[in-house]
């Protein structure tokens, strides 16, 4: 088996690592958006840090987590085949814990895939698919809307939290995670 070092331009930014160095990137990719000090907003940090637990056997999912999408998305997913991207919703017109599977252009209230600081999720891909770049096909976008995420506040609202695990269900279908990659979770 040949590992990649971190400067391999194959090897993206959040791939596991081991011994110092990175696998190979794997062909697709659940990245969770976020700020976890900031109450629900942290739900896509969280749904990423579980499924780096659940998906530590899988040789064909990545997981990572980003504070912002823009231009550092764009380096996660470039070379991916297929991704998933999980952020937090305050739109304010659906209950909150509502998991909503959104497209490109249905992408009001997302927290993070819109932006005055960055790209947005829909610029990034048009920019990225302009200079020519290997970026996935298929990309699927899960937002949950939050109950509390505009003031400082750790941890998700029981609400959210009750949202978590129909949506990793969710997500490990569209990511066509088989059993064998799942660790088992006691």
């Amino acid at each position: 088996m040949t590992t990649r070092s971190n400067s391999d331009p194959a090897v993206a930014p959040g791939a596991r690592r081991h011994e110092g160095f990175a696998r190979p990137l794997a062909p697709s990719v659940v990245v969770g958006l976020g700020n976890e000090i900031v109450g629900d907003d942290g739900i896509g940090l969280h749904i990423a840090a579980v499924l780096q637990v659940r998906l530590r056997r899988a040789t064909d999912i990545d997981v990572v987590s980003l504070p912002w999408a823009g231009l550092s998305l764009l380096d996660v997913l470039r070379g991916r085949k297929r991704a998933a991207i999980v952020d937090c919703l305050t739109s304010g017109t659906r209950p909150p814990g509502t998991v909503v599977r959104l497209d490109k252009e249905g992408l009001a209230g997302s927290v993070r895939l819109n932006s005055f600081h960055d790209l947005g999720l829909p610029t990034a891909i048009a920019l990225g698919r302009r200079l020519g770049w290997d970026l996935p096909d298929t990309i699927g976008i899960w937002g949950v809307e939050a109950e509390r995420a505009g003031t400082f506040h750790e941890g998700l609202s029981p609400v959210v939290v009750a949202a978590v695990e129909p949506l990793i269900c969710e997500l490990l279908g569209f990511l066509g995670a088989t059993p064998e990659s799942l660790e088992v979770v006691a």
